[in-house]
């Protein structure tokens, strides 16, 4: 079974006062289940935000990413799927997934079946980051695994991102934001605010880590930006 890999949530920049007020992200409604829910994805930050994909968008919308240390939220799991929920809810991944088949990809609620999933499709955790599919994966025919693998190995070009190989984590209760976080991957612009500094510093207690923006950039071309920053610094933590 494959080490943890932190658990991490992806929100916009316009979302961070409040964030550094209340010290915690709270469930918000989700269409697909009816319930309070906050989304996070396994060990890689795969949600992209539809807005901000104009040239010349506020700074606001550009990503923001909080980075959970291994075995803190991850303890408190409400579902876990092997993709993205929403888009098998919406039909994009089909022919192989419909949306019918989200019971049947469920799996159980506890951080290992993550784990045991990163084993069992990419060998290894450097691997799962990359999206890259191990040969020779066999799953009974006709059942949701079985499409679920197809999914992975179809060539592009496609409709759809990553989303269909990264596992996400569904929580149904606030998360603390102090004491709980790695790092926070933000646009250097953000840190000029004394308060923002010493939110993170201070009473989140992780690092800030910036990336560079530049004026007249769609927001929504800093989200793999955030992934290379990710990557590197999972790298040199030894997470990958």
């Amino acid at each position: 079974m494959a080490d943890e890999l932190p658990l991490i949530h992806t929100s916009r920049c316009e979302f961070l006062n409040a964030f550094a007020t209340s010290h915690t992200i709270e469930p918000h409604q989700c269409d697909v289940f009816n319930e309070d829910l906050i989304y996070l994805f396994y060990g890689r930050p795969a949600y992209r935000s539809r807005q901000g994909s104009q040239y010349g968008d506020p700074i606001a919308l550009c990503p923001l990413c909080f980075v959970f240390k291994p075995r803190t939220i991850s303890r408190s799991i409400h579902r876990i799927f092997p993709c993205d929920s929403g888009a098998v809810s919406k039909s994009t991944f089909e022919p192989e997934l419909h949306p019918n088949d989200l019971h049947e990809l469920e799996l159980d609620p506890v951080i290992a079946s993550a784990q045991r999933l990163v084993s069992l499709i990419f060998q290894s955790n450097k691997d799962y980051f990359y999206g890259r599919v191990k040969p020779g994966i066999a799953f009974p025919n006709g059942t949701a695994s079985q499409r679920y693998s197809n999914l992975l190995l179809r060539p592009g070009p496609v409709d759809f991102d990553d989303r269909k190989s990264a596992i996400e984590v569904q929580l149904d209760q606030t998360i603390s934001l102090k004491g709980q976080l790695m790092f926070v991957v933000l646009p250097r612009e953000f840190l000029e605010d004394p308060m923002v500094r010493d939110t993170i510093s201070t009473i989140w207690g992780c690092d800030a880590v910036q990336y560079p923006t530049f004026r007249g950039d769609a927001p929504t071309s800093y989200y793999s930006v955030v992934r290379n920053e990710v990557s590197r610094l999972f790298e040199s933590k030894g997470e990958l």
